[in-house]
């Protein structure tokens, strides 16, 4: 599925709020492939995409020390 740069960019933006919301564990979760269900959900019915998401959440982490395997 094609993304435009507007919405990668609206989605890195919602990522980035998400990110920001999160205590060290939910941090440390994604880290580890591990996502916040409630708010994953709540993106969702906002029209955001949860894999999208995922992928924005995991760039984040991977950019704030790394993902772990």
């Amino acid at each position: 599925e094609f993304m435009s740069t507007m919405d990668r960019t609206k989605t890195s933006q919602k990522a980035k709020v998400i990110w920001d919301g999160m205590d060290k564990n939910e941090q440390t979760g994604i880290r580890f492939g591990l996502f916040p269900h409630g708010k994953m959900q709540e993106a969702e019915k906002e029209g955001y995409s949860g894999r999208d998401l995922a992928v924005a959440l995991m760039d984040i982490a991977s950019n704030n020390g790394g993902m772990r395997a």
